[in-house]
């Protein structure tokens, strides 16, 4: 491997079509292996699919293969993984072409929901999330903009229309949009003036990593960019069903000590971050499914589902089913903290 900064091919070669055995074929190929590998595929991506490398049984390199869709970019993801290594927070990017790019093995081991749900681990994931937030300066090309209620409003457009892979045909639930429309509306009603910052906007659970030292990595910058510094922290505590105590301390960590003016915009904020982050992956899912071979296929997604939501209904539509009553949970507490 190169010691003096990544390699870049501008040309693409892999296709969105191919099978995930081609994809594996194609990476154990690639001519920057200066050592015999064997690539395996790692389950868990709801838009790319991600392979290790492995050196002597061991995992040594990750391999990201996407494609431009929803509010995915491929260059931004590069530039974002970038900037994520020089600000000591993701893995060394080793290789790069238009699809697909290749990082260093992150040690350590997946962030579980229960850990996120700790408040020292949280105070340490908001710790980090400061360093994104300061971190636009290393940024070096053009990153994407992110604003999650457009993106949702995207998702419910798709889902009326319906998509050419399926015929055209709306979304089951077309008739739950209307709805959906005015909460979104109203959601982002509560945002006030802000100043866009760097961002990683996929705050799961999933996306983390303990090294064995005890620092956390963050990984899958699909949909890093420029946005509202809260979404991060909103979306956060959506995934770790906070209670209001939490997040006024959470807020209390992310921005110290608060006029009491400010606390109750920045709760507003939150609160309406956590509420969209639910809908929108909700909405993602049901998009999603509209073309569900675009590809990273069903079986691949309920293989992903089986080892990371285990007792979940192993498809698009379960994680939908499953994050749907805590969107409207969040919903409710919504209006009733902040009737209009």
């Amino acid at each position: 491997m190169p010691n003096d900064g990544p390699v870049f091919s501008e040309i693409s070669r892999v296709r969105r079509q191919w099978a995930p055995n081609e994809v594996r074929d194609y990476i154990a190929a690639l001519p920057i292996w200066k050592e015999p590998v064997e690539i395996r595929q790692k389950f868990g991506g709801l838009t790319n699919r991600t392979y290790f490398a492995h050196v002597e049984g061991k995992p040594r390199y990750a391999i990201r293969v996407g494609f431009d869709q929803y509010r995915t970019r491929q260059t931004s993801v590069i530039q974002c993984t970038l900037a994520a290594h020089a600000l000591g927070i993701g893995p060394r990017l080793i290789y790069a072409e238009p699809n697909l790019s290749v990082t260093d093995f992150v040690e350590g081991t997946g962030m579980q929901l229960a850990q996120m749900q700790d408040p020292a681990i949280m105070r340490r994931i908001i710790d980090m999330m400061k360093v994104i937030r300061a971190g636009g300066r290393v940024v070096r090309e053009t990153i994407s903009y992110w604003w999650p209620f457009d993106t949702v409003r995207r998702y419910m457009d798709a889902m009326e229309t319906g998509k050419a892979a399926t015929g055209w045909t709306p979304s089951p639930w077309a008739d739950r949009l209307p709805r959906y429309r005015e909460i979104t509306d109203r959601l982002e009603l509560g945002i006030g003036p802000f100043l866009p910052t760097f961002t990683h906007n996929d705050m799961a659970f999933v996306n983390m990593i303990i090294s064995p030292g005890g620092e956390i990595r963050l990984i899958d910058w699909d949909g890093g960019g420029y946005g509202h510094p809260m979404f991060d922290l909103g979306e956060m505590l959506m995934w770790a069903e906070a209670d209001e105590r939490t997040c006024v301390a959470a807020v209390e960590h992310y921005f110290g000590s608060l006029t009491a003016a400010d606390m109750k915009q920045r709760l507003t904020e939150v609160h309406s971050f956590q509420a969209i982050a639910a809908l929108r992956l909700v909405t993602e899912c049901l998009e999603t499914d509209l073309d569900p071979y675009y590809h990273v296929t069903p079986e691949e997604f309920a293989e992903g589902m089986k080892e990371v939501l285990p007792g979940q209904t192993p498809a698009l539509i379960g994680l939908a089913e499953m994050l749907l009553p805590r969107f409207e949970a969040l919903w409710a507490e919504y209006k009733h903290l902040f009737p209009a």
